[in-house]
């Protein structure tokens, strides 16, 4: 573990360093309009992220967005938060950053009282996300709501 590796609470002024965690290597619309949402909602408190320094430099981020949510008959809060944006520059992959700023990710939640987090991961990611006691969920399913011809055009359908 790189111990000269400091992490620090994310503000309003790193919105882009973060669009581009979230958007590695892009450029594009999906970038700025991303950049210029992130302060309202971080001013919002509806979500905090943590960002991961060598000297002056950021080599990762991770965040947690708090999500408004109806309660259910096995979980009366109206919260579920959603770890995003979890990034570690290449050259410091394995040492140990990312399970940092997940762990200040979870700890913030657990403050918050949040009863539990989502995360959407890919394959390099999953056994790190394991280790932290996340497990695959087997019963969510995702449509993208492009207007398909018979679907989605309301109740009269036309």
């Amino acid at each position: 573990m790189n111990t000269g590796i400091q992490i620090r609470a994310a503000n309003p002024k790193d919105a882009a360093t973060i669009a581009l965690h979230r958007y590695p290597g892009e450029k594009g619309e999906h970038l700025a309009v991303y950049a210029a949402w992130l302060p309202g909602v971080m001013s919002r408190g509806s979500y905090v992220g943590w960002l991961a320094k060598e000297g002056h430099r950021v080599i990762g981020g991770a965040g947690l967005l708090l999500l408004d949510w109806q309660p259910s008959r096995t979980e009366a809060s109206p919260i579920r938060g959603r770890v995003v944006n979890v990034f570690v520059e290449p050259e410091f992959r394995r040492q140990g950053v990312a399970r940092r700023l997940l762990l200040g990710v979870l700890d913030e939640a657990r403050r918050l009282g949040v009863p539990g987090v989502g995360l959407s991961t890919s394959a390099e990611g999953r056994p790190l996300y394991a280790s932290l006691g996340f497990g695959a969920s087997v019963d969510e399913m995702y449509l993208e709501m492009k207007r398909q011809p018979g679907i989605g055009s309301g109740p009269s359908g036309n």
